[in-house]
């Protein structure tokens, strides 16, 4: 009988410690998915399974959309504004062509959403120009990234600010040097921890001229804002966080696309 007692007390007092213990954190997910995804140009992309979502790990380098329909590449004669509102456009970045293969084209938002207006939604529903099976994120699931980096301290570089998760979003090469120990250009071996590997392509302006690149990346979302602008992501060499910004939709800028 005594021998019974002890072993319920020695139970009760397991389930005890067992319910009072601290829950364990949610492990945070960040796997690098080789070869992913093919384009209708026969471009190889490997993605990155953040959390939920799987985003490309390199940015869009397509020439066509997934039905074989060509994208423009611009001549700045005929992509100033208005015109580049409405007509799709892509650049090379710094008007070079042999720096597509590494930071992929830059496209304006027509380009970049086709025949779409936009949509807020998360996920977006828009596939615009990314292959089949993909789509163009919405800004909100731009911050749902953002907001599950941030949530993982061991991804802030000061781990008491939530927003200084550039450098783990970033990749180790080709951004310049910054002098603060969270920018994003101090010390890239400490960059990319999550895999994302952001590259600083520059930009296109509608005033014709190719600016920013190693110094800043932009990234269109499917989410218009208004007076001709469209929300767009931005990760500076001299900044610890992840901008959210608007930008002229006339604008040649990269494109990362998610997993439907």
């Amino acid at each position: 009988m005594k021998r019974c007692f002890y072993l319920i007390i020695n139970t009760l007092l397991l389930l005890c410690v067992s319910s009072c213990e601290k829950p364990s954190h949610k492990r945070h997910i960040y796997e690098t998915i080789p070869d992913a995804v093919t384009d209708v140009d026969g471009n190889h992309y490997d993605a990155v399974r953040i959390g939920d979502q799987v985003w490309m790990k390199q940015n869009l380098r397509t020439t066509r959309y997934a039905d074989g329909t060509e994208i423009p590449q611009s001549t700045f004669s005929s992509s100033n504004t208005p015109l580049a509102e409405i007509k799709p456009y892509r650049w090379a970045p710094n008007n070079m062509d042999i720096n597509v293969q590494k930071f992929g084209w830059l496209y304006n938002w027509r380009a970049v959403i086709r025949d779409s207006i936009g949509s807020d939604l998360n996920p977006s529903g828009i596939q615009g120009i990314c292959p089949d099976g993909w789509h163009v994120p919405g800004d909100a699931e731009w911050t749902q990234l953002t907001d599950y980096v941030s949530s993982d301290q061991k991804m802030r570089c000061w781990p008491s600010a939530d927003f200084s998760i550039a450098k783990s979003l970033s990749a180790q090469t080709d951004w310049n040097p910054a002098f603060d120990k969270c920018d994003v250009g101090n010390d890239l071996s400490r960059n990319n921890a999550t895999g994302f590997s952001a590259l600083p392509a520059g930009n296109a302006e509608f005033t014709n001229q190719f600016v920013n690149m190693f110094d800043w990346a932009y990234f269109w979302t499917s989410s218009y804002s208004s007076n001709a602008g469209a929300y767009v992501r931005m990760i500076q060499s001299d900044y610890e966080g992840v901008n959210n910004i608007t930008k002229h939709i006339s604008s040649g800028l990269s494109v990362r696309c998610v997993k439907d």
